[in-house]
């Protein structure tokens, strides 16, 4: 017999899987930026753990941007997201140089960290369900992978992390949308990943 609660297990496996020594929104923009800087090629040379701090920073406020603004729709929020994405990108190419990072990688870095934040709750993270309706799913290769045996959306004809045009990007996006036009797009994303989980 145990007289751990539910939220005592929870807990747990937050500090496992986050390990948030700090607060919440520097565990989750680290945590979210493991899920791409294999992707991002010339980093062993150019990293460093302030250039790195400078970077985080600015998603941190990019994301916090995101939770808090008030926007009347869909599109609104896209078209921060865009604006978001080339301000990560800048900052990115700021404190790196010449190393490329590209729209696919600003927008895993963006939509895992929204994603993670959402997944600690309102309790933890006020404010994150506020937007949550107009997240975007984060593109990768297994959301591809099961968007395409599922629901037979095409595969974006590049390599996640080489996309470098955010038309190319938000169209799919869009047609998560319509083909899921009665779901929340991240409520797609969360039980889909979790389908693969359960295999």
């Amino acid at each position: 017999m145990t007289n751990l609660t539910p939220k005592d297990i929870e807990n747990f496996w937050i500090r496992v899987y986050l390990n948030p020594k700090l607060d919440f929104r520097t565990a989750c923009a680290n945590r979210s930026y493991r899920d791409l800087n294999r992707t991002i090629h010339g980093m062993a040379k150019n990293q460093s753990k302030e250039k790195y701090q400078k970077i985080s920073k600015v998603l941190i406020g990019v994301s916090d941007e995101l939770i808090n603004m008030d926007f009347n729709d869909q599109i609104s929020f896209d078209i921060s997201h865009e604006l978001k994405c080339n301000e990560l990108i800048k900052a990115f190419k700021t404190n790196y140089g010449a190393i490329d990072f590209t729209i696919g990688q600003a927008q895993k870095w963006i939509n895992m960290n929204l994603k993670y934040l959402f997944a600690l709750g309102e309790s933890r993270v006020p404010g994150i369900t506020k937007n949550y309706i107009y997240f975007h799913v984060p593109i990768d290769n297994i959301i591809q992978d099961l968007l395409l045996h599922k629901s037979k959306i095409s595969r974006i004809p590049v390599a996640w992390s080489r996309i470098n045009n955010y038309d190319m990007y938000i169209n799919y996006q869009k047609e998560v949308r319509r083909i899921y036009a009665d779901i929340t797009p991240m409520d797609v994303e969360f039980r889909l990943f979790n389908e693969v989980l359960e295999i």
